[in-house]
């Protein structure tokens, strides 16, 4: 089976991954923040919060496009 990757899914690989890479700074950000102040809010926590959600907003529209390409190749 060979699957269907069409432009604007390649895009949206792109931007997962930049999104990855932007989630994965702030966490690490947050561990120092955590390991230096324990009892304080971590001051990024918010912009944490938005690019969880931005992820899982690109990975549904990703799945959404694989599944309508790649779905009669599914079924077959």
């Amino acid at each position: 089976m060979t699957e269907i990757i069409t432009e604007e899914m390649l895009q949206l690989k792109q931007l997962i991954i930049k999104t990855i890479s932007k989630r994965e700074t702030l966490k690490d950000e947050m561990t120092e923040w955590y390991n230096r102040f324990p009892n304080e809010r971590f001051a990024k926590l918010d912009n944490l919060i938005v690019i969880d959600s931005m992820l899982s907003e690109l990975d549904s529209n990703y799945k959404r496009l694989w599944d309508f390409h790649n779905r009669k190749q599914k079924l077959s």
